[in-house]
Formats: structure tokens, C-alpha cells, sequence
């Protein structure tokens, strides 16, 4: 069984232009998602791109150039692992190339997980810290139990066994190239939330809990100001 971290990264961002390539302290952010990565016990750690520009910072072995024309993250992970020729319980995990703290052991967690025979999909939660999380629409909210992901929200007024969403995702290679053959589900239209099209097809979302001390989701600048302040005094590690 091989293990492989796909880090999905498009040059086009509206909140950020070039967010790949924003530097925190004298590295460009994908750098810093790719070296976790590198810490784990990923088989392959590749970043799948559609910009020459990103391209270019990686070795060959490392970066694959895809479509710029991906309506989803998951989309440009399957592009990248069709070219490895993978069995199909493989498992692949999509690490979000804005993630730049997340701790290696979450990843390799999801990697334990998903090697299980019968678990095809799993995923990270975080503890709900505060009201303004649970109204900030930005942030997904994730319904846990039992270890299942049942249901993931933008807004609600739950309060047992709601937590934050991490969007890292873990496949089995046979769920992920069912998953990229539907059609987006009414619920991930409605939403905007591609992880309906796993549910809404009865796919089985398990969810573990982050061991990740930072959680921060780069997609603003005063959101690179705060990456920049915590890598200055290493208080993700």
C-alpha cells in the first residue's frame, strides 16, 4: 500500500493574489505546507499546480504541472495521482497548500486511519473555541459522532458535537476516483462545500480529532500577517 500527500496549488485567488507564493518570513507559503509534508510517512509528497511559477520551485520529482480549468481541489488531486499509477487502496491525502502549520503527525494520523479495510474517506475536526467562530460563515462547521462525520455546516445553532472543520482529506485511490466521476451533489452547489458529493452519494466520512496546535487557513492578509507573527516565534511546533 503506497501513501501519497497531494498538495493542491493554483496561482488564482481572490482574497490573496498569488497566495502560493506569499512569503512568510523568507519562504514562499507552499513551501511550508510541502515541508510537513516531506515529515510525514508519505510514500510521494507532490505539489499539483496549474502556474509555472510555482512549478518552478519544486524539483521534478516533486511538483506536477494540472488543468487550469479544476473546479475543486480533490479535481487536481486526482489529475496529479492518475499520472502514479496507484492500486485502489492506496491511500491519498489532499493537504491544503494554505495550510502552513499543520503538525505532520495529523497527517500521518489520517494515514492510519484510512489504511483500515473498511474506512474510505476520513477527515480533521478542531475544538469550536468561541461564539464568533460558530457565526463566522467562513469557517465549516462539522457535526461528529461516533467518529463519523454526519452533516457540515456553514451556519448553525447546535451546540453537541459541533466542531471546526479541518479541510484536510484523506481517500482509499478507489474512493477518491468515484468521488471526481459525480456530479456536484444539490447540497455542494448550495453550499459551496465539496464534501456533500461524498455524503450525498453514501460515502462514509470518519473524522479525527487535529493534534495541530495552529489552525490558520491563509486567505487574507492580515491572515499572512498572523502566519508571519507565529513563524517568528515557532509557537505551531
Amino acid at each position: 500500500m503506497k501513501k501519497i500527500v497531494i498538495i493542491p496549488a493554483r496561482i488564482q485567488s481572490e482574497r490573496l493574489p498569488e497566495k502560493p507564493l506569499r512569503l512568510i518570513l523568507d519562504k514562499p507559503m507552499i513551501k511550508w505546507t510541502f515541508g510537513a509534508g516531506l515529515q510525514t510517512s508519505a510514500d510521494i509528497v507532490q505539489v499539483a499546480t496549474d502556474s509555472k511559477k510555482i512549478y518552478d520551485l519544486f524539483s521534478k520529482d516533486n511538483v506536477v504541472m494540472t488543468s487550469s480549468s479544476h473546479l475543486s481541489g480533490t479535481d487536481r488531486v486526482n489529475e496529479a495521482v492518475s499520472k502514479i499509477g496507484l492500486r485502489n487502496n492506496d491511500v491519498i491525502i489532499n493537504v491544503q497548500g494554505d495550510e502552513p502549520f499543520i503538525n505532520p503527525n495529523d497527517i500521518n494520523n489520517l494515514f492510519d486511519l484510512v489504511s483500515k479495510d473498511k474506512i474510505e474517506m476520513a477527515t480533521l475536526y478542531s475544538e469550536l473555541k468561541s461564539s464568533e467562530e460558530l457565526e463566522d460563515l467562513n469557517k465549516v462547521k462539522i457535526l461528529v459522532n461516533n467518529g463519523i462525520a454526519t452533516n457540515f455546516y456553514r451556519k448553525t445553532s447546535l451546540e453537541n458535537n459541533i466542531f471546526i472543520h479541518q479541510g484536510v482529506y484523506a481517500f482509499k485511490y478507489m474512493t477518491l476516483k468515484r468521488f471526481v466521476s459525480w456530479k456536484p451533489s444539490d447540497n455542494e452547489k448550495k453550499f459551496k462545500l465539496e464534501q456533500f458529493r461524498a455524503l450525498d452519494n453514501g460515502i462514509k466520512i470518519n473524522a479525527i480529532k487535529s493534534v495541530s496546535k495552529i489552525h490558520l487557513g491563509v486567505d487574507t492578509e492580515d491572515d499572512l500577517k498572523k502566519a508571519n507573527e507565529i513563524a517568528k516565534d515557532d509557537s505551531y511546533k
